[in-house]
């Protein structure tokens, strides 16, 4: 075979994956964004439906049962959000994976060096929506028992104190696991530069 055909060879098969490579990622694009419209209009018919309940009349204002609808609205969006940043995650996973592929017909050195980064970047983005979620969490736990405090008979009495205790240790779990992540983080990079 002659170095020309080599060469052409080469080429060739540099484009096709390319080609490839540029399909598979626009293809994951197109998807991430029909899953963030349909969590868009999931969570716009969900604001509509906890608006219809309350002109419905299931609670007079102030009433327990509102401030669950309000909380309900908020945790899915809250929740919206985070599926949306997983979506982001893995649409950044599919680019870096195309790119590794162009990079393989080149050089396996430069692929390896690329696993190693997409593992890490994938371990950082999966620590920071492991965090949101947490203060997500830690966030609704406050809102319900700040709520549930101002009810009525609850303000001055034992169960107001247990439950501002219940909320700090919430809150201290919730710190705790953020910290938790930090340090796996940095056991990751750690690894990584080994």
């Amino acid at each position: 075979m002659s170095t020309t055909q080599g060469f052409t060879s080469a080429a060739k098969q540099t484009e096709i994956v390319e080609s490839i490579a540029a399909l598979y990622t626009k293809g994951v694009e197109r998807l991430a964004e029909a899953q963030k419209k349909i969590l868009d209009v999931a969570q716009q018919h969900n604001v509509e439906t906890i608006d219809a309940l309350k002109k419905l009349g299931l609670g007079t204002p102030g009433a327990p049962g509102l401030f669950v609808l309000d909380l309900a609205a908020a945790s899915f969006g809250q929740y919206a959000d985070l599926q949306k940043d997983a979506i982001d995650l893995a649409v950044e996973q599919s680019q870096t994976l195309a790119g590794i592929a162009k990079e393989r017909v080149n050089s396996v050195s430069k692929t390896t060096d690329g696993v190693t980064a997409l593992a890490q970047e994938t371990v950082e983005r999966a620590t920071a929506l492991q965090k949101k979620a947490i203060e997500f969490s830690a966030a609704q736990t406050k809102t319900v028992i700040e709520t549930f405090k101002q009810q009525s008979g609850v303000a001055g009495t034992p169960v107001e104190a247990a439950a501002t205790s219940f909320q700090n240790g919430v809150e201290t779990i919730a710190e705790t696991q953020k910290e938790l992540l930090n340090i796996a983080g940095k056991a990751s990079q750690t690894k990584a530069r080994a």
